[in-house]
C-alpha cells in the first residue's frame, strides 16, 4: 500500500492545483511504483524443484528477477547480511564460483548472486544452505524488501519525501508519501 500526498501552498498569483489534479498526480506516481515493482515477484516455480534449477557441480542456479545489483545489495544489508567485498562464492570441497554478489555463511559454505544478463540468479549448494529460514522462504523476505527499496528509491528520485513506513498486521508494507507542488 502506498499512499501519496501532494501538498501545496497556496501564494499569492499562484493558482492552486485542484483536487482532481492532484489525484491525478498521485495516481500516475501509485501506476509508475506499481509498474516498477511488478518485475520483484518470483519467477514461477523458481524454486528450487526440477524447474528452474541448474545444477553446476554442487552449485544450484535459482531464478529471480531480481536486476539492479546496489537495490540487491542494499536489500540484503537491510535483512541482516554481510555482503562480502569478494565476489567468490565458497561451495563445499574447496569448489568455488564466481559471483556478482557473495554472502557468507557460518558453515564456511557461501552463496550469492549472479548476473545471468537479464536479472540476478542465486547461486548456492542447497545442500549446505546455513540460514535461519528454507530458500524459498528467503527468496520471499529478499523480494518484499528488495521491492521496498526500489519504492523508496523512486519516492526520494521523484521529490517525495516519506512521513511513516509501517509493517501492518497482514504483513502488507504502508508507505505515507508527500510532496510540496
Amino acid at each position: 500500500v502506498l499512499v501519496v500526498r501532494r501538498l501545496s501552498r497556496h501564494l499569492p498569483g499562484r493558482h492552486v492545483p485542484s483536487h482532481h489534479s492532484t489525484m491525478k498526480t498521485a495516481a500516475l506516481f501509485l501506476a509508475m511504483c506499481l509498474a516498477a515493482v511488478s518485475g520483484f515477484v518470483p519467477a514461477p516455480r523458481a524454486m528450487p524443484r526440477t524447474r528452474g534449477v541448474v545444477s553446476m557441480s554442487h552449485f544450484s542456479n535459482i531464478k529471480t528477477q531480481l536486476k539492479d545489483e546496489n537495490n540487491l545489495r542494499t536489500a540484503l544489508t537491510d535483512l541482516g547480511h554481510k555482503v562480502l567485498e569478494t565476489t567468490t562464492v565458497r561451495g563445499y570441497g574447496g569448489k568455488d564460483l564466481e559471483a556478482d554478489v557473495a554472502i557468507q555463511q557460518e558453515n564456511g559454505v557461501d552463496f550469492g548472486f549472479k548476473f545471468n544478463g537479464q536479472t540476478y540468479e542465486l547461486v548456492a549448494d542447497l545442500e549446505f544452505w546455513d540460514q535461519s529460514s528454507p530458500v524459498e522462504l528467503f527468496l520471499e523476505k529478499l523480494n518484499k524488501q528488495y521491492a521496498i527499496n526500489t519504492i523508496l528509491e523512486t519516492t526520494q528520485r521523484e521529490g517525495f519525501q516519506v512521513e511513516t513506513q509501517k509493517v501492518l498486521a497482514d504483513g502488507t508494507v504502508e508507505l505515507v508519501a508527500t510532496r510540496w507542488a
